[in-house]
């Protein structure tokens, strides 16, 4: 359950990262071809210039592609669970209002302060640690629901509303599981790394065919590396759903908490 290095890295890090690897493929590409130059014919220099870099760029397209849509996909899933946990947390609270007191109240309180662990401000559980105790605030918190509805259907039998109530906690634990395993379901690292060599290696065979050639546009060039940079923290951003650009909305928990307060007075 731990965050990787690059993902608690500030996103404008991240960003620079990219780019300056990018830089320095492209300088070092451009300068071996320089010192290539006077040993590679006028004809020779073209076609295995053309031939590498049109293959290097289709595969780093399709690279693109691939990782964009897959961190998309998960972005989404992320913002779904949000939703569908609140969802089962206001559900669980509307029935637990079915039940005799004083599990009714202790149960809607109990609800109300795990829901609460539930919402995680931007820029907070971005390093290890505060991962960890998020996650131990929330498993406290959840942990003080089930016995108070086990509690209240030992008291008397078992009924229908008893079994709806029973039901929609089991659906926030359920929830509660899902959120996590969407949640570190990322990229992987191995993915992310093939994306980088391959990007800086075609960029590397951009300098070389300029070295080759004697000349290189750095400003179209440079523009190139940016939007590229660019491109691979989105990709990189869309698997950190509290930090950066990119973020998942956390609004339906937020209105459910504000529902529930009111309910309770507080």
């Amino acid at each position: 359950m731990d965050i990787p290095i690059l993902y608690q890295m500030p996103t404008l890090v991240i960003g620079l990262f990219f780019a300056v690897i990018l830089l320095a493929a492209l300088e070092v590409g451009y300068r071996i071809g320089r010192w290539r130059r006077k040993e590679t014919a006028e004809t020779d220099r073209k076609e295995q210039g053309d031939l590498v870099l049109t293959s290097m760029y289709a595969l780093l397209g399709l690279m693109l592609a691939f990782t964009y849509t897959f961190t998309l996909s998960r972005a989404d899933l992320r913002k779904q669970a949000v939703i569908d946990e609140a969802n089962a947390i206001g559900t669980a609270f509307l029935r637990a209002g079915l039940a005799p007191e004083p599990a009714r109240t202790e149960l809607r309180k109990a609800l109300l302060d795990y829901a609460k662990t539930r919402l995680v401000p931007a820029g907070t559980a971005v390093t290890n640690e505060q991962l960890r105790k998020t996650v131990a605030s929330t498993s406290q918190a959840l942990s003080k629901i089930w016995p108070i509805t086990e509690q209240m259907v030992k008291s008397k039998p078992a009924g229908p509303v008893e079994a709806s109530i029973v039901q929609s906690i089991n659906e926030v634990i359920d929830m509660n599981t899902k959120r996590l395993a969407v949640s570190f379901d990322r990229l992987p690292g191995v993915i992310l790394l093939m994306l980088l060599f391959i990007a800086s290696t075609a960029v590397a065979m951009t300098g070389l065919s300029a070295g080759l050639s004697g000349r290189m546009n750095r400003w179209g060039l440079t523009l190139l590396i940016l939007v590229l940079a660019v491109v691979m923290l989105i990709i990189t951003d869309f698997d950190r759903p509290i930090r950066g650009f990119v973020q998942v909305s956390q609004q339906s928990l937020v209105d459910v908490i504000r529902d529930m307060e009111a309910t309770l007075g507080e």
